[in-house]
This record gives structure tokens, sequence and C-alpha cells, in this order.
């Protein structure tokens, strides 16, 4: 069973509308809850803007308030089935641990230029315990152990001489 994807838009709701209109007050305050599948992953449905062009790039970045750089991120080059279909699915992955972060999607074109841009307050809640990276395991083998030693007592040994 899959869940259901998060869309994401850049434009805002239109208050000419007037279930938009009395619904304002609920969207100002309410914090979207995203929950991390068994892969360690969020993944979020990203609806392109008009002014999206190929070669494009749109990003995805969750920073936590106190915090300077971004904890996860995830950008993507538009081609032209991103354009037609008019979204593009985006995943922050090896989500660590539960806790709020401010989510940041932006669209970039030539020349890094800024197009477009969408913050929101998130709250991201890990699997279980969260991703938790493998450790670099470096052994030294018995045999490099004792090649090093001959090394050393020979080289000891010339030292004398």
């Amino acid at each position: 069973m899959s869940t259901p994807l998060v869309q994401l838009t850049f434009a805002l709701q239109s208050f000419d509308d007037s279930m938009s209109a009395a619904m304002s007050h609920a969207m100002e305050y309410e914090k979207l809850s995203l929950k991390a599948n068994a892969a360690h992953n969020i993944t979020l449905q990203c609806v392109l803007p008009d002014g999206a062009n190929e070669s494009d790039v749109i990003s995805l970045s969750a920073t936590q308030p106190s915090a300077r750089g971004a904890q996860y991120f995830t950008e993507k080059t538009l081609s032209n089935a991103d354009l037609e279909s008019g979204t593009v699915n985006l995943t922050l992955s090896n989500i660590t641990q539960s806790q709020c972060f401010v989510v940041q999607m932006m669209l970039h074109g030539k020349n890094t230029t800024l197009k477009e841009s969408q913050q929101l307050d998130v709250y991201i809640k890990a699997f279980e315990q969260g991703y938790i990276p493998e450790q670099i395991k470096t052994e030294h083998t018995k045999s490099q152990g004792v090649r090093s030693y001959f090394a050393s007592m020979g080289s000891t040994f010339l030292s004398l001489f």
C-alpha cells in the first residue's frame, strides 16, 4: 500500500473563491505534518508554475528553524516530460529524527536566477528510530600488523649501522 503524495505548489490560493476565503484563517496557522516511510524517505509532489522551462532547476530543502544550512536537500533539472506532466516528485532522504523544519521549494532558471519560491513550516516524523548511517569499519588484518612490525624492526636494525 503506497501513501498518497503531498502536493506543494508555488501559487497561493485565490481568495476570490468563497471557500478559500473562509479557510484563510486556518491555513495561516496550520502546520503540515509528514511521516517518513520505511526507507526513511519523504516524497513530495511539486506542481510546476506556468513560467517553468526545460533545464530549470527545482529544489526542495528542509532546515531546522535555528540552523543556517539545510539538513535535507534535493533538486531536479526539469525535462520536457516534467513540463508536460506539470508535476515533479522530489524525495527528501535519510530522515534521522522527528522535529519541525522550514521547508523551502525554489525554482531557478537560467544563470541560477530565482524564478519562484515558496516556504512553509512542516513537522517531519521519522520512521521508528530514524535513519542511522552505517559506520565504516577500518580493521587492520593480522598480516598487515606483522608486516609493519618486521618493517619497523628492519629499519631500526639498518639505522644502527
